[in-house]
């Protein structure tokens, strides 16, 4: 039930349309239950032609020896009973009708409203979390909490809240009347009530826990389709594409069988309620006969009564159904609520302050990390890089070169010693000015299916065109740029895919060219490219790199000769530092790494970089 109050928590901002539902409903309810009492004015009318409007009985009260008249209730002059009927049951049907209306209308927008507010606050928190949160789950998992998990909510959110305003209060009214009519009669008649409560109560239970199941396949049947689409060319080019559809038939035949355990716990709510109802009004005409031959109840008010708990059927079958709905978005909710409750593992201080912008230096002291339950992956690293300077960060795979770097954005954060720029340790500033002194180029390149512009500019649509175009320029892209069939209002498809691996790298340089940032990452931004993308990727990251201090992960040593500190990590410590020449002279690490590489002949970025800033 506590999500149940959550859920009903994202409901508070949108009072006004809620009381709005319920009021109309209500409204609609109410007419509908009142309904049952007209059946015997019209049986009256059908039997009788001649009968007077003032002859024609609403509720006749034996018990209370009194009796109310249509007449009574719709006080207007009309020249016979069947236009008094007929045109009472013209008049509650229509306002009927239009209740339901405004009353679902209300609803719906409400529950829209409720389902967008939780699927944007289910987003904004998790791009917030640390790449720890990703690492642990799959980007389908992800994606079925925030569509599918959160569509279960919606149908019920939006749908199923009208339906149920609306039965309960046709429920509340039958109710009345059937206790007006005769309230011994009633008392008799829901003695069952217990025997159908009991069973569905059990039901719905199940169908929560099924239904929770039910959704964890469908994630994984998402995280299936998510790495099949993108790592389409491994697949293809392995002629594996008959094992992953087995392998997702058999994910789709889980889901089926969880489903299947759904339906056939949701599907025997109905029956059973009908097996019970008819044992119900079974005993119920019993009873009803004795009373009628023993004058304790007349005809016309157990026609009405009959009528009344026959539509009463309605509501608690539609409400039956409703409950176990509930259930299911309850199960489906669990996961989005889960995910709500993570904590942010990288989070900003209370107390964090604005950064200045960068100008002096950045030190790593004593700095270590570890993943959680794990051995340290990081230890011990201390070093120090002036403003302006090359350091790059160099070592075998698995030394823990992109960790160390991704610990300078609080990508992730240390979990001992410090990581200072310009004397303020970076867990004391606020997160957004720390990301905005800092520029990455990876080589896996992340573009988004959108134009060449907005990836140029990404998340600032106010920079002008020409900003933009100079950006471009800088990286070498420009030229290309003016090929595309629409210029820099093309789309460029998902992750680029419409762009060479050449062209993609030096959009991601172009956006980081307009970022502008002090700070410079660079992944080993050319390792996967052809000789001639790659000559021009190491010019753009050569313009790119004047005037800034950078941080180079490298795995081709070629890029980092004249680097002004190189690190060499092994084991998740810095065994060796200095510069190129130093390093080769010595035996160790970097040595063998270089002679590995058969000391590479290929242009240096650094070089390229000191360059362009001589004027050379």
């Amino acid at each position: 039930m506590q999500n149940l109050g959550r859920l009903l928590g994202f409901v508070r901002p949108h009072a006004g349309w809620f009381l709005l539902g319920v009021f109309f409903l209500a409204i609609a309810g109410v007419v509908e239950g009142l309904t049952p009492l007209l059946f015997w004015p019209l049986l009256q009318l059908v039997l009788d032609p001649s009968i007077q409007a003032d002859e024609v009985p609403l509720l006749d009260l034996s018990y209370l020896e009194s009796a109310i008249y249509l007449k009574d209730v719709v006080p207007v002059e009309v020249a016979s009973a069947a236009w008094l009927v007929v045109g009472t049951i013209v008049f509650l049907y229509s306002l009927k009708a239009g209740s339901e209306y405004l009353g679902q209308y209300s609803t719906y927008r409400l529950g829209f409203s409720v389902v967008m507010d939780l699927r944007n606050r289910l987003y904004e928190h998790t791009v917030r979390q640390s790449l720890q949160f990703f690492q642990r789950r799959t980007t389908g998992q992800l994606m079925s909490a925030a569509i599918n998990d959160i569509e279960k909510v919606q149908q019920v959110v939006s749908h199923v809240l009208a339906d149920l305003f609306r039965q309960s209060f046709m429920l509340l009214m039958l109710l009345a009347v059937l206790f007006v009519l005769d309230w011994k009669l009633s008392l008799v008649s829901f003695l069952i009530v217990p025997l159908i409560v009991a069973p569905v109560w059990l039901l719905g239970r199940r169908i929560r826990r099924i239904s929770r199941a039910a959704q964890e396949r469908l994630g994984e049947l998402n995280s299936s389709l998510q790495e099949t689409y993108s790592g389409i060319r491994i697949v293809q080019a392995f002629g594996k594409e008959k094992w992953e559809a087995g392998r997702f038939a058999q994910r789709a035949r889980e889901l089926f069988r969880e489903n299947l355990r759904w339906v056939r716990h949701y599907a025997v709510a109905s029956p059973l309620m009908e097996v019970l109802g008819a044992v119900t009004v079974g005993g119920f005409i019993l009873y009803a006969s004795q009373r009628i031959g023993a004058g304790a109840l007349k005809p016309g008010t157990m026609i009405q009564f009959v009528v009344a708990f026959v539509k009463l059927y309605q509501p608690v079958k539609r409400l039956v159904g409703i409950y176990a709905l509930f259930q299911q978005a309850l199960g489906a909710s669990e996961q989005v609520f889960e995910l709500l409750d993570q904590n942010q593992e990288v989070a900003e201080a209370p107390d964090a302050v604005a950064l200045s912008p960068f100008s002096r230096r950045i030190e790593f002291d004593r700095v270590a990390f570890r993943y959680p339950e794990a051995e340290e992956l990081l230890r011990d690293i201390s070093f120090t890089v002036e403003a302006g300077q090359v350091a790059a960060i160099v070592g075998s795979s698995g030394a823990g070169k992109t960790t160390l770097a991704n610990l300078l954005p609080r990508f992730f954060d240390v979990t001992g010693g410090e990581v200072r720029i310009d004397g303020k340790d970076i867990r004391s500033v606020k997160l957004a000015a720390l990301r905005e002194q800092i520029g990455i180029v990876t080589q896996d390149t992340v573009l988004f299916n959108d134009t060449v512009r907005n990836n140029i500019a990404y998340g600032r649509p106010d920079v002008s065109e020409e900003a933009v175009r100079r950006a471009a320029e800088t990286a070498f892209a420009a030229e290309f740029i003016g090929e595309l069939p629409e210029g820099l209002d093309t789309r460029i498809g998902e992750r680029g895919s419409r762009l060479s691996g050449g062209q993609r790298q030096r959009l991601a340089i172009a956006r980081a060219v307009l970022k502008d940032a002090p700070i410079l990452i660079l992944d080993e931004a050319t390792s996967e490219l052809d000789t001639e993308s790659e000559w021009l990727v190491q010019q753009a990251l050569a313009n790119l790199m004047k005037g800034r201090t950078v941080f180079v992960i490298a795995h081709r040593l070629s890029t980092i000769r004249r680097a002004d500190l190189i690190l060499v990590l092994e084991g998740g410590r810095i065994v060796s530092r200095g510069k190129h020449e130093d390093l080769v002279a010595r035996s160790g690490v970097y040595r063998r790494l270089y002679e590995m590489q058969f000391a590479d002949t290929d242009a240096p970025v650094a070089t390229l970089a000191r360059q362009g800033a001589s004027g050379s």
